[in-house]
């Protein structure tokens, strides 16, 4: 599999709502950063830290969430994903970075429009 399609892969698990295969497409020793100031923001270890501390949130936070994948760039190991958010009945593009290591994502970080994520918190309401 190339890093453009374990990307993909992940992706398409996170649609699908198959946190197990998600998560075996991560490395061990995965990291992950939420920007600081978002819901449930920080940085997460491995795969189970982030589906349970941050991806389980999403119902209660953003309940109309979706992603729609726009375009993959490759870069080396680096795989650039952009994609369309809609929450809190907005729409937004953003790009997330991961890494890829043989096979595997090593590394997640994205960069969303985070003020319109914070404004569709449905948690704190």
């Amino acid at each position: 599999m190339t890093n453009s399609e374990t990307v993909q892969a992940i992706y398409g698990a996170f649609s699908e709502g198959d946190m197990e295969k998600m998560a075996s497409l991560f490395s061990d020793d995965w990291v992950g950063v939420v920007p600081e100031g978002m819901p449930n923001s920080g940085t997460f270890h491995g795969a189970g830290d982030f589906i349970q501390n941050f991806l389980s949130h999403f119902p209660t936070v953003w309940p109309d969430f979706g992603m729609e994948p726009i375009a993959l760039y490759e870069s080396g190991n680096t795989v650039f994903f952009h994609h369309k958010i809609t929450a809190g009945g907005n729409t937004t593009e953003g790009i997330h970075m991961l890494v890829i290591e043989n096979g595997k994502c090593k590394s997640w970080r994205p960069f969303d429009d985070t003020a319109a994520l914070i404004a569709a918190d449905q948690s704190q309401k």
